[in-house]
């Protein structure tokens, strides 16, 4: 992903490594200068592509955002 935070990449990280179906799951900053940030997911690509399980995570991320935004209006 060109033009990212690293930091939303490391947040579908920790969503992807949660899930039973993905073996490794890491987001890599490849040049500070570049601000270029790749995402690498492993799974056993019986039960879940890599590529649904990104999508999975979106989906959970988004949630989970939605949940936040929605208490921080409480406040």
């Amino acid at each position: 992903m060109l033009e990212e935070d690293s930091s939303l990449l490391d947040s579908l990280s920790e969503i992807l490594q949660k899930m039973d179906e993905v073996e490794y799951s890491g987001a890599i900053v490849e040049h500070p200068l570049t601000r270029r940030v790749l995402l690498r997911v492993k799974t056993d690509g019986s039960r879940l592509k890599a590529s649904e399980a990104v999508k999975k995570a979106v989906q959970e991320l988004k949630h989970i955002s939605a949940q936040l935004r929605k208490e921080l209006e409480k406040l």
